[in-house]
């Protein structure tokens, strides 16, 4: 498919099942400047990661094709491992406009590591993936790689970032397997986006000196790579915030996005 060149305002829509990809925002946006943001989050279903593949596909291509008939988008961020790893490459099929993804940096954590034991935070669909899994037994030889799969870690990031008290010793006792190995992992890979929003939370729990990855440098890099940036443009922002259900956090949700810059909220009926 041929990408079209960008000879505008360059928007980018981000896309994450919760507020998680707030992570990513808040490094693209230090980064690139005079750039229109469209971010939705899919809270009626949040969060995505005991969904199956065909639910998350067939969500992300009702979404965008409604997205993409109100606004001209120069780039797609899927802001969440999940999403990514079920449904990316049918999404690349499917529409014209690029699409990139956040997926586990395990290369990259083979890389860092020094005592060869890597930590991998992620949810169920994303650890059941066959490449995930067939990727993970192939490092079996060399590297012990120790997965956790937790929900609640996921909620307790959201809560965080929404203003409610979070207890470290629940986040502690998720934790708890992996302070009967040996070895304590010396590298983590956060495998969702919502995990840096608890990073803090992480460093505190956790024994000093762990190296905590998530992908917010590879999505830089393939941005580049992709979007012909100009950093010239008159700084005429008008970001966006979907969202696709009404709750009770709705108000809190708007202040968020309202310190981000993001000044129209909208419901997207799907």
């Amino acid at each position: 498919m041929t990408k079209k060149s960008l000879t505008s305002q360059t928007t980018i829509f981000i896309f994450d099942s919760g507020l998680g990809g707030i992570t990513i925002y808040n490094y693209i946006k230090n980064i690139f400047l005079n750039i229109n943001f469209i971010y939705l989050l899919d809270n009626k279903y949040f969060p995505y990661g005991s969904k199956s593949k065909n639910f998350i596909l067939q969500r992300l291509i009702r979404i965008l094709q409604k997205i993409s008939l109100y606004h001209d988008i120069s780039l797609v961020i899927i802001a969440c491992n999940t999403a990514s790893i079920t449904s990316l490459p049918e999404l690349k099929e499917y529409f014209s406009f690029p699409i990139i993804g956040v997926t586990p940096v395990i290369d990259l954590a083979i890389k860092k590591t020094k005592n060869k034991v890597i930590g991998f935070l992620a949810t169920n669909t994303t650890l059941q993936n066959y490449k995930i899994k067939n990727k993970i037994n192939l490092l079996k030889e060399k590297y012990i790689i120790k997965i956790i799969s937790s929900p609640k870690l996921v909620f307790l990031a959201e809560q965080k970032l929404l203003g409610y008290k979070i207890i470290l010793s629940k986040i502690k006792k998720i934790f708890f397997p992996w302070y009967r190995l040996k070895i304590f992992p010396d590298t983590i890979i956060l495998g969702c986006t919502h995990f840096p929003l608890i990073i803090n939370e992480l460093k505190i729990i956790l024994p000093k000196n762990i190296k905590f990855l998530d992908a917010k440098k590879y999505i830089t890099y393939k941005f580049k790579k992709i979007i012909k940036y100009n950093k010239n443009l008159l700084d005429i922002k008008k970001n966006i915030v979907y969202y696709t259900k009404i709750n009770k956090d709705i108000g809190k949700i708007k202040n968020i996005f309202l310190k981000k810059n993001f000044h129209i909220f909208k419901k997207l009926k799907t």
